[in-house]
């Protein structure tokens, strides 16, 4: 896939997961990717999330939205350089939780699968893909580890999926 079909691809993503947040009157900020907007400070060091969604008895929450597909081994993946570090910098510089959203077509139906940024990392596996020749770190997350996300009584899924893993995230953090 090249670059201008990942774009696409990306804000087919976005624009779906507006209308979802719309549908279920979820309190959302978008957050314009284009690079003039921000300080150059996150151009190479923190990756900005797609939109800052309230949620009651939460609060704000970063979401970076995801249209990639399931691969045959049941994983979903991400460039962890790219992708993971920068977010996790995000979250630590604004004290705002990151969740990554993937868009799944589950027969026929737009359905979410949500991880938050730190969960990832946990339980993620990293390994070593040769793209453009050079090494790239991915990580892979298999799909039982995300939460599904249909209906607003499903949100409160996030908040005791991101609880457990805090203690064990430090020492990952730190290395």
């Amino acid at each position: 896939m090249n670059s201008e079909e990942k774009k696409k691809k990306g804000e087919e993503g976005e624009c779906s997961f507006k209308e979802w947040l719309d549908e279920h009157r979820l309190s959302y900020l978008y957050i314009n990717q284009d690079r003039e907007y921000f300080a150059s400070f996150f151009k190479d060091n923190v990756k900005r999330p797609d939109f800052l969604v309230l949620i009651d008895s939460i609060g704000i929450i970063a979401i970076d939205v995801k249209n990639y597909t399931l691969l045959n081994n049941g994983c979903y993946r991400l460039d962890y350089e790219e992708e993971v570090r920068k977010v996790l910098s995000f979250e630590r510089l604004f004290r705002i939780p990151v969740w990554y959203a993937y868009l799944s077509k589950d027969d026929g139906e737009h359905v979410w699968y949500w991880i938050s940024a730190l969960k990832a990392v946990e339980v993620g596996h990293i390994r070593n893909i040769k793209k453009d020749k050079a090494d790239k770190e991915v990580l892979f997350i298999e799909i039982n580890e995300f939460v599904k996300i249909q209906l607003n009584d499903d949100l409160g899924k996030l908040y005791s999926q991101r609880l457990p893993h805090l203690n064990k995230i430090n020492g990952l953090l730190e290395k």
